[in-house]
């Protein structure tokens, strides 16, 4: 039983600690342009025509600060097995993950990683709140991303779901088309797009991320790739993306693994001072 504990405890710190640890690197701004006439609106929730004012919209891409205080997690009242919470903001991150399609636990975990649900974070680059959206992209969508969380965290899913406009035609596959829309939230779509060009032209499958994609999104460092004519964005460091996608993901993981699908929390109860069992119940 003894053993059994340890390591259930042990495994619900790694989780805690995932949110804490794997947090924000230094931000620094980068401009993309799209041309939006040629991009497929989804779900009715971002209009192209929002953007008609001119030929192309430059989203400004963030990269994240590192955080110093791990243990405010760890003594977090929200992160709980019982109460099946992940964070205060729950009930805002499950309506808004509805809009996008996505499990309310990913988005979560992409918050997470984001601002460790700290809502008024603010990096060096000006991108703000649990989203850590900039105000260029909230004005954008018509939202003043400092004004409440709701509100930023509003900002972040509509620009999940433009990138979802960009990506739904492209990637066929749902799992493999999550890697690349979080790549993207913290690259930018642009040097992505680039890298599926490259992974294509070098005989590696464009629409999938591990081993194909992510590779090339990494030699986009080099200049014999970020000169390459096929690239339109430059050069890109995709180090801390991959990276992202990868923390996020695995946080993800974690999640489900604590928190069911209809948030319901796995509890734990000593059954006769013998073992302790995960109960999974659906009321």
């Amino acid at each position: 039983m003894v053993k059994k504990f340890f390591i259930l405890i042990t495994l619900i710190g790694a989780v805690i600690l995932s949110c804490s640890d794997n947090t924000l690197n230094r931000h620094k701004k980068d401009a993309i342009a799209f041309d939006l006439d040629s991009i497929r609106v989804r779900g009715g929730l971002v209009n192209v025509s929002d953007f008609r004012d001119t030929r192309s919209y430059a989203l400004i891409y963030t990269k994240y600060f590192k955080n110093s205080r791990p243990g405010t997690i760890v003594k977090s009242d929200y992160y709980s097995l019982n109460t099946g919470k992940i964070s205060p903001w729950d009930d805002i991150i499950k309506v808004f993950s509805d809009s996008i399609k996505w499990d309310w636990r990913l988005l979560a975990s992409l918050i997470c990683q984001e601002s460790r649900f700290i809502p008024d974070v603010e990096s060096r680059a000006g991108a703000y709140g649990l989203m850590q959206i900039m105000p260029e992209t909230g004005k954008n969508f018509g939202i003043d991303i400092t004004s409440s969380p709701r509100d930023n965290i509003e900002a972040g899913a509509k620009y999940i779901n433009w990138l979802h406009s960009i990506f739904d035609p492209k990637i066929p596959d749902e799992n493999e088309r999550r890697k690349f829309i979080l790549a993207s939230y913290n690259a930018g779509p642009g040097h992505v797009l680039d890298a599926m060009k490259l992974a294509e032209k070098n005989g590696k499958n464009p629409a999938i991320w591990d081993d194909n994609v992510a590779v090339w999104l990494l030699k986009k460092s080099e200049p014999q790739y970020y000169t390459d004519k096929v690239v339109k964005n430059g050069y890109f460091r995709g180090k801390e993306s991959v990276a992202f996608v990868n923390e996020v993901l695995e946080r993800y993981e974690h999640y489900k693994n604590i928190i069911t699908d209809n948030n319901i929390p796995l509890s734990f109860f000593p059954q006769g001072g013998e073992e302790i069992r995960y109960i999974f119940s659906k009321f």
